[in-house]
């Protein structure tokens, strides 16, 4: 009689165990635990500083002057104070009229060999700081605009 407790016994305790199985082919657990998921990475941040542009400057140069200017200009400056008043006046119109036509003259030369060469970008960067990156022609930046500073290159953010 104590065999066949022992087995009934034996027999009970196997379909109990059996009933804790998977289910509907559902694989067995082994032991071993899951991979660990590991997070997504964060997104990268996108290359650069970003700021915004607050002036675009061009740079311009000048051919030293002749003097060419001056020369032409005081003498047409003499030559209308000639025309004005009588004697002394006249002396005096004259000179005037000379010294001005020369600066006049001189003005004039400068400012016809002036010629831009490239334009200054400032920019002011969202952490607080400026700077300014030099550019042969304005790349169609413009005041208030969004930009981002990559490897000392300005490009539109």
């Amino acid at each position: 009689m104590n065999k066949r407790l022992s087995l009934s016994t034996l027999l009970a305790l196997t379909v109990a165990l059996s009933a804790c199985g998977p289910q509907d082919g559902a694989a067995v657990a082994t032991g071993t635990p899951a991979p660990a998921t590991t997070p997504a990475p964060p997104a990268p941040k996108p290359a650069g500083q970003a700021g915004t542009v607050t002036a675009v400057v061009p740079i311009v140069t000048a051919d030293a002057p002749t003097g060419a200017g001056a020369v032409v200009g005081g003498v047409l400056g003499a030559a209308v104070g000639n025309q004005i008043g009588d004697g002394n006046g006249r002396k005096v119109a004259t000179v005037l009229g000379a010294v001005g036509g020369a600066k006049v003259g001189h003005e004039v030369e400068k400012r016809r060999s002036e010629r831009v060469t490239g334009y200054r970008i400032d920019v002011k960067l969202d952490d607080g700081g400026t700077r300014s990156v030099t550019l042969a022609s304005s790349g169609g930046f413009s005041a208030g605009q969004r930009v981002r500073l990559v490897d000392g290159q300005l490009v539109p953010a």
